[in-house]
């Protein structure tokens, strides 16, 4: 509805929206603006030399991804696999693992496990075995942690189906 007291006052209501400022300004302040930010330097001499980096980039990484690595003999090669195998199940066992109250037996299998993996874990950061010595620790250790996560995974299945999980005392070594 109309402001009908302002036309009492001597301004109709089409001068008072005229008298309004304006919602943007008269002139844009952008080109006086752009005038005084410094040149920026022309990126088109860098544009050969960054072709040919990438060029360079393609051809070179399908060939190594495609190259095995080279290792000096096999011992290296599956010392290597051994290390990469126990990392694995390391991290398996963590998520296995379970923190809550479980069977006493249970316990015992997985804490003398620990002990023989801990043993081995000395015994390797020794630094006096031979290569093929080292081979066969960490092939005992990934035989021990896949125990381990054997152990583990069934009592999380077990738990799982709501049944008891319990076994016998017996291990050899």
């Amino acid at each position: 509805m109309a402001d009908i007291t302002a036309y009492k006052h001597g301004i109709s209501i089409g001068q008072a929206l005229r008298d309004l400022p304006m919602e943007a300004p008269m002139q844009s302040l952008w080109p006086a603006l752009a005038q005084q930010l410094p040149k920026k330097a022309s990126h088109r001499r860098y544009l050969p030399i960054a072709l040919a980096a990438s060029l360079a980039l393609l051809a070179i990484i399908p060939m190594s991804l495609n190259s095995p690595p080279v290792l000096e003999n096999p011992i290296d090669a599956n010392l290597q696999a051994a290390m990469r195998q126990s990392s694995q199940l390391e991290n398996i066992l963590l998520a296995t693992r379970n923190s809550t109250a479980s069977n006493a037996s249970a316990e015992v299998i997985g804490m003398a496990l620990e002990d023989r993996i801990h043993a081995i874990d000395s015994e390797l950061a020794a630094g006096s075995t031979s290569p093929a010595q080292q081979l066969s620790l960490w092939q005992q250790r990934v035989n021990l942690l896949q125990e381990a996560t054997g152990l583990y995974s069934s009592q999380r299945y077990q738990q799982a189906e709501g049944r008891p999980y319990e076994i016998a005392l017996v291990e050899s070594f």
